[in-house]
């Protein structure tokens, strides 16, 4: 797949701040940005390339102590079967994607 190198309308993205597992996008979509902020000391949060548990890990974010882990990518990462937040220990997870059309596969 080519690079991206159109500008994107902002309307076109999606985020949500997340406490627990969720099933965020069930489609084809661009990962874009996570920001994980936990409450406790130490925390981890897992994000999966797919629907469920079984989808392939995208992102594996953990933290020593109370601070804020982010992970932006150079370009969008292409989630072909959605995006899910697998495991959250503690604390909120920031995630920010763009949904693909029927056309963009």
């Amino acid at each position: 797949m080519p690079p991206h190198t159109e500008e994107w309308d902002a309307k076109e993205y999606c985020w949500k701040n997340v406490s627990a597992a969720e099933l965020l996008c069930p489609s084809a979509c661009d990962f874009i940005y996570a920001k994980f902020s936990p409450t406790e000391t130490a925390g981890g949060v897992t994000i999966r390339n797919g629907e469920n548990t079984n989808g392939e890990v995208l992102v594996i974010m953990l933290t020593a102590g109370a601070y804020n882990c982010e992970v932006s990518p150079r370009r969008p990462i292409y989630c072909r079967r959605g995006i899910y937040v697998d495991t959250i220990t503690t604390g909120t997870l920031l995630v920010q994607w763009r949904p693909r059309s029927s056309q963009e596969g």
